[in-house]
C-alpha cells in the first residue's frame, strides 16, 4: 500500500498524519488535509499551520498534480459539534468538513429562523418523551468560507419541555426531508477553481466520468448546426456551410459526433472537441466565423454551436452523505462517525492487566476485551495458545450511543424513536 492515494478515503490521505482530530503540532490531522491544485495540502488558519490566517496559501504536504480537479465537486467528509446542553433560546454550532477548501455566499447570520438567501442546515427539536418534532432550528452559515470547514449556527426556539436535536426529517413520523446543507435564493458554494460546489456529478466509472466522477453539464438549449467547409490547420477562421440556426458571438463550439474528437488545438490535444472551451469570438457571416483559438479540423465535420453549452447543472442542497473511496459508495450520516472519530470503539483493558496467558498489557491499544469461545475462564480453552499467543480475535464494541457515530436511535421516555445528534440535548424554558 502506498503512503498516499488520490481519493477522499482517509486511508488515501498521507499516512504520516494522525487520525486524532485533536492532534497538535506541525502536522495537523487527516481532517485538516485538503485537496488543492498541487496535491494534498494543510488547511491554513490552524494551530498546526502556524498562523490564524484562513486565507493563507495552503502548505503542500504531498505533491499530486491537479488533485483537486480530479476530485470533481467538493465532497462532505464529516460533521462535528461540541457535546453540550443547549440553553432555551441558546445557540448551537455544527461544523461540516469538506475534502477541499470552499467559498460560501450567504446572507448575514441572524438569531432567528429566517433563511432568505442563506445557506443553512435544518434541524428538528424533538420531545424527549415522544420523539416528535416540536420545532425546527435553522443552523445558518456562520463562518469558515475559504477553508474546508464551515460552521453553521442555529438558535433554539423556546419550549416548555426539554428536547433533543435531530437532522430534520428524523423525528417520529417524519420522512422525505433532505438532510444536508440547503441553499436558499442567491446563497451558493464554490470550489477553489471557481466552479459550483452544487453541480450534479456523474457516478464514477460511467462514460466520460473516469474513476472520480465527472460533473454533469448542459449540452445547450439553443444554437446552430454547421458543417466544416474546407479543412483547417492551425487557424482561427472557421468556414462552414449547411448552417441550421444562427451563428452568434459567445456560442460554444463542439463536435456533434462525440465518439470522434475531431478538433485539435495547437498542442495536439483534442479535449476542446467536447469540453465547451472553444467559442465564437466574431461573426463575419453565417458561413465564416472566428473562434477563440487556433484549431485543426478536417473537412465535412459536423459541428454544434450552442448558446449556453457547458453550464453546470446544479442542485439546491448538498445531502449529508459521506464520500466513499472513489465516489461510487456513500455512507449515511446516521451511521457515519463524527470528524476525526473511530468507526467503532472497543472495550479496552486497563494497562498492565494480565491476559489468559499471563502476559501484561503494556498500553491501552494492545489490550482489548475480546470474544472468547468455550470456557473463557480456562486457559487454552479453545486452542488459542496453539493458534498463536498474538492472535487477534473479534473485540467487544460499545453500542452506537457511546461510540463516535454522529447520531444514534433514541427511544422516547413514553413512545417513539428518532435518530438524534449524539451528545446534545436542549433545555426547557
Amino acid at each position: 500500500m502506498g503512503l498516499w492515494g488520490v481519493t477522499t478515503a482517509a486511508t488515501d490521505k498521507p499516512k504520516f498524519l494522525p487520525d486524532d482530530k485533536n492532534a497538535a503540532g506541525s502536522t495537523g490531522s487527516k481532517e485538516h488535509c485538503i485537496a488543492v491544485a498541487g496535491g494534498w495540502g494543510l488547511a491554513p488558519g490552524l494551530a498546526a499551520s502556524g498562523n490564524d490566517n484562513t486565507a493563507a496559501q495552503p502548505e503542500i504536504l504531498v505533491c499530486v498534480k491537479n488533485l483537486a480537479e480530479a476530485f470533481g465537486s467538493a465532497s462532505i467528509i464529516g460533521v462535528d459539534w461540541t457535546d453540550a446542553t443547549v440553553a432555551d433560546t441558546g445557540t448551537f454550532d455544527i461544523t461540516v468538513t469538506f475534502d477541499e477548501a470552499v467559498d460560501v455566499t450567504s446572507a448575514a447570520w441572524s438569531a432567528n429562523q429566517t433563511i432568505t438567501n442563506k445557506a443553512y442546515i435544518l434541524l428538528s427539536r424533538v420531545g424527549q418523551t415522544d420523539m416528535v418534532e416540536d420545532s425546527t432550528m435553522a443552523c445558518m452559515y456562520f463562518s469558515g468560507s475559504g477553508t474546508n470547514q464551515l460552521t453553521f449556527r442555529g438558535t433554539s426556539q423556546t419550549n416548555a419541555a426539554a428536547g433533543y436535536l435531530a437532522f430534520n426529517g428524523e423525528g417520529q413520523g417524519d420522512s422525505g426531508i433532505v438532510t444536508g446543507i440547503n441553499f436558499d435564493g442567491t446563497a451558493t458554494i464554490t470550489e477553489e477553481d471557481g466552479s459550483s460546489g452544487l453541480s450534479i456529478r456523474l457516478e464514477a466509472g460511467t462514460a466520460a466520468a473516469g474513476s472520480f466522477g465527472a460533473k454533469l453539464i448542459a449540452n445547450g438549449s439553443g444554437g446552430a448546426v454547421a458543417t466544416v467547409n474546407g479543412a483547417l490547420s492551425g487557424s482561427t477562421t472557421l468556414v462552414v456551410d449547411g448552417v441550421s440556426g444562427t451563428l452568434a458571438v459567445g456560442q460554444v463550439i463542439t463536435v456533434q459526433d462525440t465518439s470522434t474528437a475531431a478538433i485539435t488545438d495547437a498542442d495536439g490535444n483534442t479535449g476542446l472537441s467536447t469540453d465547451n472551451t472553444l467559442t465564437i469570438t466574431a461573426v463575419a457571416s453565417q458561413t465564416s466565423v472566428t473562434v477563440s483559438e487556433a484549431i485543426t479540423v478536417a473537412d465535412n465535420v459536423v459541428l454544434l454551436a450552442m448558446a449556453d453549452g457547458g453550464e453546470e447543472i446544479i442542485v439546491d442542497a448538498l445531502g449529508f452523505k459521506v464520500a466513499g473511496p472513489t465516489f461510487d459508495s456513500r455512507e449515511d450520516i446516521t451511521v457515519a462517525r463524527r470528524t476525526g472519530g473511530d468507526a467503532s470503539v472497543a472495550l479496552q483493558l486497563e494497562s498492565a492487566t494480565l491476559d489468559l496467558d499471563g502476559f501484561a498489557a503494556h498500553d491501552a491499544d494492545s489490550a482489548k476485551l475480546v470474544q472468547e469461545s468455550g470456557n473463557a475462564a480456562s486457559n487454552d480453552s479453545d486452542g488459542r495458545n496453539e493458534e498463536g499467543k498474538t492472535l487477534n480475535t473479534d473485540p467487544y464494541v460499545v453500542e452506537s450511543s457511546l461510540d463516535d457515530a454522529a447520531t444514534f436511535s433514541q427511544a422516547g421516555s413514553s413512545s417513539g424513536t428518532a435518530n438524534i445528534l449524539k451528545g446534545i440535548d436542549v433545555a426547557a424554558s
